[in-house]
């Protein structure tokens, strides 16, 4: 039998783009078009970022520990094509989960580290171009410096409109009166928080639901069912594993919503399940985003470590997901042994995977939809398929390799490595003359998922002309799905369609099946048509040759008379 995969044909069961219906958001990223965002997040410019701030609000940013970040007043500036874009009193802060370290050590004035800048934390509603806060992210054990803006920008590309943006900066940090000091390329990554990140994506018409983050801090995984309504991890404290991103007296509230979300998430099972969650998750952003974190090896999300990832929950009580932080992925590999070969249908550790994940994924409609999404990511031109990535790579290098140079002495060469404390040192995302190609190992992993069906064309046959055969290909099977389409090649189609020969001779008959994957498998028969036998009469007694009949015949009346004799002398 011969398999082959075909070149994926999926089509979307909703259009990827409708305007704001019953409060559901507008589902595109238009928005990255729009001349205020570009002014922010333009991949094709490097704009420049200074931040000064005063030596004593140095000295009290430096006392911040990773779980108590001291938020001081700075003045911003914006330099963008030679036009600057100052503002003043700005709130920053400096953030980061293992990633984070002080700007400054005992033996070094600046060292890279990294910053949230809120502009209207001391002056209300102090914004810049739409914008009102953003992350400033070093690229820790990140020397290929494309981890993270690349991955978002193929989930953009992907319609993931959840995604944030993240592209490129500079970055100047000048402290009391000594002169400033460019510290280096920094990725600058829109700030998902409850202003212009909601309205961008939900409309001012849904704007007033709730925003949470996941992550894995003190309380542990950020997974659905460890929710209850007396579970400490659930808060609006930097430490929750649930943190509540929103401002104001309705943490309450929007905690009883996510309780009641979450119980139901875990505890409902079959029809009831499938139609709650239809109703209260986007399930295609949902599923898309899996799909995104399995393809790109995001193991640090939601699905490997219950880890890096937001939720929004819109006034209809529908929960949108959010991907985040993806500077992991892309062949930086951990938990998993090897996370390009990794099956991307089980992404995560059976230990550590989402009780909603296996839920949701056990569902066929929605496992096939998450399987048409995966393999969208690898055969796409502008998802993660080796040429349009590296053609993106090269052009982000152009842009930022004459400016890696800092005083800090941190992240100023490009390498093709990923980070130095994975299990993995092989994947190599631009200099494929060594090493593991990521795009080539994830793309035969992803496909390698789908499992071709078996085609079985039932056994040969031998008829006579004139007879009627009855093909059967009932036997074929799928064991990842099922079968959807039965072609012959004698231009029958169907499961068990039957035909009648004519002609006598030999005849190839050939099965061809394709599944819901629109993968095929074939099979063969042979059909043997032979001349009607002729089967002749038993032979007539020749009436000419006075044969034994007559005599016999004359024999058996002689018989009889003599037996009537006896018969009559016997009764006298």
């Amino acid at each position: 039998m011969q398999h082959k995969l075909k070149p994926f044909k999926w089509i979307l069961s909703l259009v990827s783009a409708f305007t704001i219906f019953n409060g559901m958001a507008v589902q595109n990223t238009d928005f990255l078009q729009d001349p205020d965002h570009q002014f922010w997040f333009n991949i094709e410019s490097l704009p420049t970022i200074q931040l000064n701030l005063s030596t004593s609000q140095w000295e009290l940013l430096l006392t911040s520990t990773s779980s108590d970040r001291e938020e001081v007043i700075g003045d911003f500036t914006f330099t963008q094509n030679g036009i600057e874009h100052p503002l003043l009193n700005i709130g920053i802060k400096l953030s980061g989960n293992t990633s984070f370290r002080l700007p400054q050590t005992s033996s070094a004035p600046f060292v890279q580290a990294n910053f949230t800048l809120d502009f209207d934390e001391f002056v209300d509603d102090q914004q810049l171009k739409g914008i009102a806060a953003l992350k400033l992210k070093r690229f820790n054990s990140d020397s290929t410096f494309v981890h993270e803006p690349l991955s978002n920008q193929i989930m953009h590309n992907f319609e993931l409109w959840t995604a944030h943006s993240s592209t490129y900066v500079r970055l100047i940090l000048k402290v009391g009166d000594s002169d400033a000091q460019y510290v280096g390329i920094y990725r600058m990554n829109e700030s998902v928080n409850r202003h212009e990140y909601v309205d961008k994506r939900f409309g001012t018409d849904n704007d007033a639901g709730f925003l949470w983050q996941g992550n894995y801090k003190d309380w542990g995984a950020a997974h659905f069912s460890r929710i209850t309504a007396d579970w400490g991890g659930v808060g609006d404290f930097d430490e929750a594993s649930f943190e509540y991103k929103g401002k104001g007296s309705k943490f309450d509230e929007a905690k009883a919503q996510l309780v009641e979300l979450a119980q139901n998430f875990t505890q409902l099972e079959g029809t009831e399940f499938e139609e709650y969650v239809n109703q209260h998750i986007n399930m295609s952003l949902f599923l898309k985003s899996l799909a995104a974190e399995a393809v790109l090896g995001h193991w640090d999300g939601f699905w490997g470590n219950g880890n890096n990832y937001l939720f929004y929950i819109d006034e209809q009580a529908m929960l949108h997901f959010i991907p985040f932080d993806t500077d992991n992925a892309l062949g930086t590999s951990l938990f998993v042994a090897d996370v390009g070969e990794q099956d991307p249908l089980s992404f995560g550790l059976e230990s550590t995977t989402p009780k909603l994940v296996k839920k949701i994924l056990a569902i066929d409609t929605f496992k096939q939809e998450f399987k048409g999404y995966i393999k969208q990511l690898v055969t796409e031109s502008n998802l993660m398929v080796q040429a349009y990535s590296l053609d993106w790579i090269a052009a982000a290098h152009s842009l930022i390799e004459a400016h890696l140079i800092n005083v800090t002495g941190d992240n100023q060469i490009i390498l093709d490595r990923p980070a130095d404390w994975g299990n993995q040192d092989s994947y190599r995302l631009f200099d494929l003359s060594s090493g593991k190609n990521w795009y080539a190992t994830r793309k035969a992993a992803v496909l390698n998922s789908f499992k071709p069906p078996v085609a079985n064309a039932g056994s040969n046959v031998a008829i006579e002309v004139g007879q009627t055969v009855q093909f059967d290909g009932v036997s074929s099977s799928d064991s990842d799905g099922n079968i959807v389409d039965y072609q012959w090649s004698n231009n029958l189609t169907g499961v068990a369609p039957s035909l009648i020969y004519n002609d006598i001779g030999t005849f190839v008959v050939t099965l061809t099946v394709t599944d819901n994957d629109d993968n095929t498998d074939t099979d063969e028969l042979t059909i043997t048509v032979s001349e009607k036998t002729v089967v002749e009469p038993p032979s007539s007694p020749d009436k000419k040759s006075g044969g034994s009949f007559p005599l016999l015949f004359l024999l058996g009346l002689l018989v009889i008379r003599d037996l009537r004799k006896n018969d009559i002398a016997e009764t006298i």
